[in-house]
């Protein structure tokens, strides 16, 4: 306070500038200028530091604040560390003071940067209202081999309600595919969905609070009539109820680690646990989830009078191997149409290919990165004018196995025969007979391609296969029994 005292006498009673007083007193300008132009001298109502208390770093302040606010922004472990923001200082900037001063400058500036932090405030939760998310889980196929799957949480955080569904991927069909069902399901939409940036709903983020909306998510927004609110970026807390039943979900219906062979059903199974989950009372209210449900139910929207298709269209040209890609995945169809162009209508588990306005293949859609999903039916009109290359096509083993076998033992043009009857069969819808017609044939020990044919014809075509004869009477019985020793004389034998 004696220094403080001097200075500002030096200032108010002998009239010295700033800098004569800095050069007098050997102190820092900035001290000088603030005991110099202080005229409240009270004690702060708060202890607190102030950035003066620093000042022998001078401008190096600026330049550690800098760091230290962008590493706010850089993944965590590779953030600045007080030997390391001392070490650029003398390296880089040309400091030379003490290491002490900047260690206790860095913790000065980390305190008051989490001070300042933006606090959580906790927000009101109207009725009608929901926050949607995703959170992923892993789960076995029918073959046990593990698989990461994404589970679509609807919370409504006035109730404590939530459901889930579940889903290979989080693109938009399985998202607007999940939000359907749940709408569907609870009998009526929110007045208003919550949820982050997701680039299936949102295709820009604009200043503020304004969006530019995917078109998928727009029109199925405009559909079921509910407005949409996105959280800033990187504030995951501002739909913190949906955060909190991701957890919650995963921890009491996802564990085991399930086996899912059919999504559909699961989805199902996982509704009703839902249900079952809101008889568990309210963490604060202290009664049911499912009475709370039901404030939230009488505002929900009412469902619209025609339900939503979910699904995607593509234009999609056909490669020289009779391919189109969706996504990472390929999906065969006939080399014939190399060169065209066809649409796909995309859906969340299925893809139906188009060629001028005619449906050419139904495919299930496949998340399995870089798989190429063959029909073996398509590459037959090709193969006949192959036969050779059959055994060798990635697709041979998903023909039937007894045809397999068939076509292996056979050669040339007896092979080729064949694989034109078994087109035949496909083309004329006949598919799920290919197999009895060659059992049909095994039983007659005749496995010739017109016996193939014949065969083929009398299963699929009952109707043209001849009737038993019909005799008005029974006919007479014969006692014939010829002497055939007389045709040993014809060949030089003696005849009786």
């Amino acid at each position: 306070m004696a220094q403080a005292q001097y200075i500002k006498d030096l200032y108010e009673n002998e009239g010295l500038s700033l800098r004569q007083i800095a050069e007098r007193t050997q102190h820092h300008f900035d001290t000088v200028q603030k005991y110099a132009y202080q005229d409240n001298w009270n004690q702060p109502a708060t202890p607190t530091a102030s950035r003066r208390e620093f000042l022998a770093m001078g401008d190096y302040i600026k330049i550690v604040d800098e760091w230290l606010e962008q590493d706010e922004r850089e993944p965590r472990k590779q953030r600045h560390t007080i030997t390391k923001v001392f070490k650029r200082l003398q390296n880089e900037c040309g400091y030379t003071g003490s290491y002490n001063s900047v260690k206790r400058y860095y913790h000065y500036k980390k305190e008051s940067m989490k001070q300042f932090r933006e606090s959580y405030v906790p927000l009101a939760h109207p009725a009608g209202h929901a926050q949607v998310d995703f959170g992923d889980f892993k789960y076995y196929d029918e073959l046990g081999v593990g698989h990461t799957g994404h589970a679509l949480i609807v919370a409504f955080p006035h109730a404590n309600t939530g459901w889930m569904q579940v889903f290979p991927s989080e693109n938009q069909e399985c998202l607007l595919e999940g939000l359907k069902r749940i709408f569907h399901h609870i009998g009526g939409v929110p007045i208003c969905v919550r949820c982050d940036n997701m680039t299936t709903a949102v295709a820009q983020v604009l200043k503020g609070t304004e969006r530019v909306l995917s078109d998928g998510f727009h029109r199925f927004m405009l559909h079921y009539r509910f407005a949409a609110e996105f959280c800033n970026p990187n504030k995951g807390n501002e739909k913190g109820s949906v955060e909190n039943k991701v957890g919650y979900t995963r921890r009491n219906m996802l564990v085991p680690v399930p086996t899912i062979t059919d999504f559909d059903a699961f989805n199902e199974g996982l509704l009703r646990l839902c249900d079952d989950d809101h008889e568990r009372e309210h963490y604060q209210h202290g009664i049911p989830l499912k009475e709370l449900w039901e404030e939230d139910k009488r505002v929900l929207l009412a469902l619209p009078e025609y339900e939503y298709d979910v699904f995607r269209y593509d234009a999609l040209s056909v490669n020289k191997d009779g391919f189109i890609k969706v996504d990472t995945a390929k999906y065969s169809l006939s080399p014939e149409l190399y060169g065209k162009m066809v649409q796909a209508k995309i859906y969340f588990d299925k893809i139906e290919v188009f060629h001028d306005h005619s449906l050419l293949k139904t495919f299930r859609r496949s998340y399995t990165r870089d798989e190429k999903v063959y029909d073996w039916r398509v590459y037959l009109p090709t193969l006949v004018k192959k036969p050779g290359a059959t055994e060798h096509t990635e697709f041979f083993h998903q023909m039937p196995q007894l045809w397999q076998k068939h076509l292996k033992s056979t050669h040339g043009r007896e092979r080729k025969s064949a694989l034109m009857l078994l087109s035949e069969i496909v083309s004329d819808g006949n598919e799920a007979l290919s197999d009895d017609v060659l059992e049909l044939a095994g039983e007659y020990g005749r496995m010739d391609s017109d016996s193939l044919r014949q065969c083929y014809l009398f299963i699929s075509k009952p109707e043209n296969n001849p009737a038993p004869l019909q005799l008005a009477t029974e006919p007479p019985l014969l006692n014939y029994r010829p002497d055939l020793t007389v045709y040993d004389g014809l060949t030089g034998g003696v005849a009786k």
